[in-house]
C-alpha cells in the first residue's frame, strides 16, 4: 500500500495521473516560495534574554525554518538575529513565533517559526 505525505497545500480542480492514480493537483499555499540558506542565526527570548544560536536552513515571506542548539518552547515569542556572513550590513531582525519543533540528534531540534513582525 502506498504511503501518505501530507503537505501544507491547496487543490485546483486541474487533475493530474500518477502511477495509474486520478488526483487533485496542489499547488503550495504560500505566495513565495522558500528559498533554502544557510546562515547563522541568534535567537533571543524569555525575560532573561535566553540566547539560543543555530542555522538558518530556510526562508519564506512568512516564516523561518531553524536549526537550533537548544529546544525552544513552541509558542515562544522570539527576537531573531538572520546574520550575512559578509560584515557589510546590519543583520536581518525579526519577531518570530515558534509554531513547531523536530527534536534531533546531539539535544539539538529543528524549527519552524512564523514571522511575526519584521524589526
Amino acid at each position: 500500500m502506498p504511503q501518505r505525505v501530507c503537505f501544507d497545500v491547496k487543490y485546483s480542480s486541474k487533475q493530474f495521473s500518477a502511477e495509474g492514480l486520478n488526483m487533485p493537483y496542489a499547488y503550495e499555499k504560500r505566495d513565495f516560495e522558500r528559498v533554502v540558506v544557510n546562515t547563522t542565526v541568534t535567537l533571543i527570548y524569555g525575560t532573561q534574554k535566553k540566547e539560543v544560536h543555530g542555522v538558518c536552513v530556510n526562508i519564506s515571506d512568512k516564516g523561518l525554518g531553524l536549526e537550533l542548539s537548544a529546544v525552544v518552547p513552541i509558542g515562544t515569542e522570539c527576537h531573531v538575529k538572520i546574520h550575512d556572513g559578509q560584515n557589510n550590513q546590519g543583520p536581518f531582525q525579526a519577531l518570530i513565533e515558534i509554531k513547531h519543533i523536530l527534536p534531533l540528534s546531539s539535544g539539538r531540534c529543528r524549527v519552524g517559526a512564523a514571522i511575526l513582525e519584521m524589526l
